[in-house]
């Protein structure tokens, strides 16, 4: 990589477009529905309905096409609980993170959970304001309670820009705008035709395409080569050993589901060049996300990325051209070897503690009674007979632990953290896990339950023995704290809050004698 100040114009490897999935063609609805009143869909739409909610990602993120903020749950406002306000940037954590459920009822209405708090978007009991306040979705309209909402396509041919219909008032969702007030840009259903303003409609990111990086990363080439940064601001691949701050770039979140890299060594954000399409890392705002700024990750392996610049929609690569040898430039329109990038964590090793469970966003569900074993005595004698039934069971409980990573790397991780189990319609926090772990592995335990059971069973009957137990599931968002040992030596300590907490246990276990009478022609 050889040093210059005057970047040279690099001509384009393909002229290919990008191609794109047909959208799903919806047209908009036409029927509306006074306040407080069950809104009746048009029976022709019913079809349509289904298919929107199916297109729908079951995880979401949601931008502003008024302010181009995301939405974001937020609990720091007083008079307004579980609020759901448009007003912050991108992020990678689960306060702008939203579930889609489809209704039981069909027709293609959805219920949207946050995963911050593990509640239901609904509206106010006295007023119109929609928060995530619900612990149960609510399908009867009548209700004030009802958290049913429509997604209504706002453009033909465009399946990802929408507005939600309030069902029970039959009133767009809107960003309600009160300047000066720590309410303004929260939402609001409003009115039953569209705002003329556009501050009704957001765009959808689907969660699930969103590639999530660790803090610090270093990038390999598909030659084996790194990419460090010169001090001409150059992006080349060179040589190179972990632990030197010239490989090592930290990733942001930002707009569009894409991400800003800061090199380490300089403190400067790469930027895609406009006259020549060299990628230059010499942008020190780090509030303005300029398109040129952004890149578009696409996940092709475990590790194995392509980016994509937002500007100009063509592909960093490794490219050589006018005296400048394997440096990154956006040339192309398509994935091939020399875009790919390997990603590596410049990490020995990593701890997670101080996980701190929000117990008050827990959600309990999938409550059942188990039957876990049987057995069975008969007495055919004219005397009562005691019986003692070697009845146990092993039961098996799961736990996973998750957070918003979607490239793991293999760094050796150790978690110390309680585990919460369900029981009786609450969630305990109890035993300590403490071991080495990979995020989204589950965690199985073995319980031994039962004993010996002593039974009477009476002349000329049949006596079962049950052994029951109730079981259930819990999501737990938490907080927690991440320790890095950098392979220069030194200690990163990042305060995170985007874990969440599966398990699945069964608790009240007891036993079911039932009794029944034998036929003496038998």
């Amino acid at each position: 990589m050889e040093n210059s100040t005057t970047p040279p114009s690099i001509p384009l490897v393909d002229t290919v477009e990008l191609s794109s999935e047909t959208p799903l063609v919806i047209a908009p609805l036409a029927d509306d529905g006074p306040t407080g009143a069950v809104v009746v869909l048009n029976q022709n739409d019913t079809n349509l309905h289904a298919l929107m909610a199916e297109r729908l990602p079951k995880f979401i993120i949601l931008q502003s096409n008024y302010n181009n903020k995301y939405l974001h749950f937020n609990d720091a406002i007083s008079e307004m609980p579980d609020a759901l306000q448009f007003n912050g940037d991108y992020s990678f954590g689960l306060e702008t993170r939203f579930e889609v459920e489809s209704a039981t009822i069909g027709g293609g209405l959805i219920h949207i959970r946050s995963m911050y708090n593990n509640k239901y978007w609904s509206r106010g009991q006295s007023n119109n304001w929609i928060t995530s306040g619900a612990t149960k979705p609510e399908e009867d309209r009548s209700k004030w309670s009802c958290t049913l909402f429509q997604p209504v396509f706002v453009n033909s041919g465009d399946n990802r820009t929408v507005r939600f219909r309030h069902i029970n008032t039959g009133h767009y969702v809107c960003l309600w705008r009160i300047p000066g007030r720590p309410t303004n840009e929260c939402l609001l259903a409003s009115n039953s035709s569209p705002d003329k303003d556009q501050c009704d409609v957001c765009t959808i990111i689907d969660w699930e395409s969103v590639v999530v990086f660790p803090n610090r990363i270093v990038i390999k080439s598909n030659n084996g080569l790194y990419l460090r940064t010169g001090s001409d601001r150059f992006m080349g691949f060179s040589n190179g050993s972990l632990g030197s701050e010239d490989l090592e770039y930290e990733v942001t979140p930002s707009r569009n589901g894409g991400i800003r890299v800061k090199t380490i060594r300089y403190g400067n954000y790469w930027r895609d060049d406009d006259h020549s399409d060299w990628v230059f890392a010499d942008v020190s705002s780090h509030g303005i996300h300029h398109t040129n700024t952004v890149f578009l990750p696409v996940k092709l392996e475990k590790n194995v990325i392509a980016l994509r610049c937002l500007k100009n929609n063509l592909y960093c690569r490794r490219y050589s051209y006018s005296g400048k040898v394997n440096c990154l430039a956006t040339v192309t329109s398509y994935i091939d070897g020399e875009t790919r990038m390997v990603i590596e964590e410049p990490v020995l090793s990593r701890k997670i503690e101080n996980v701190n469970y929000r117990l008050t966003d827990a959600r309990i569900s999938d409550e059942k009674v188990l039957v876990l074993i049987n057995k069975e005595v008969i007495n055919r004698s004219d005397q009562t007979n005691t019986v003692a039934l070697d009845i146990k069971y092993t039961d098996t409980q799961t736990s996973t632990w998750n957070a918003s990573v979607s490239i793991t790397l293999g760094v050796t991780t150790t978690i110390s953290a309680g585990v919460p189990t369900v029981a009786e319609g609450s969630i305990q926090v109890s035993s300590e896990f403490s071991s080495s772990y990979q995020w989204g592995k589950t965690i199985e335990r073995s319980i031994q339950t039962g004993s010996v059971y002593t039974v009477s069973v009476p002349p000329m009957s049949r006596v079962k023995v049950s052994l029951m137990a109730s079981q259930g599931s819990c999501d737990i968002p938490f907080s927690y704290t991440q320790h890095d040992v950098l392979t220069n030596g030194s200690i990163k300590v990042y305060e995170k809050d985007d874990g969440w907490y599966t398990g699945l246990n069964s608790f009240n276990y007891r036993y079911q004698t039932d009794q029944f009478s034998l036929d003496r022609a038998k």
